[in-house]
């Protein structure tokens, strides 16, 4: 029994301490482009730390049939239009609207 115990706690220790991915960057609005029928891909600085569906590329993803992607499209061409950088951080391991670039859980306009 008390073996038993030993490698359950080990099992879920281990689950435990694995983390997903998720990418952040930082920067200027870059190369925002529409793919049909409702992708819009764009860069931000540098990502670090990318998931692992989104290593090699250097964009985000967002789908505009979510509200949410609505939203950061708006953020994306506010912050592009008064030439002010953003910060983009990733949900964890999450390419769900592209298959290489990783989906944004928030986006922040820096001053």
């Amino acid at each position: 029994m008390k073996k038993l115990s030993v490698i359950l706690i080990s099992l879920a220790s281990a689950t435990f301490s694995i983390q997903a991915q998720a990418g952040t960057s930082s920067g200027k609005v870059t190369n925002i482009f529409m793919h049909s029928p409702d992708i819009v891909m764009f860069g931000a600085g540098t990502i670090n730390g990318a998931a692992s569906c989104a290593q090699g590329t250097q964009q985000w993803a967002i789908r505009l049939s979510d509200p949410a992607g609505k939203g950061f499209l708006a953020i994306l061409l506010s912050a592009q239009a008064q030439g002010k950088s953003v910060s983009v951080h990733g949900y964890s391991n999450t390419c769900r609207d592209w298959s290489d670039r990783e989906l944004p859980s928030y986006i922040v306009i820096q001053d």
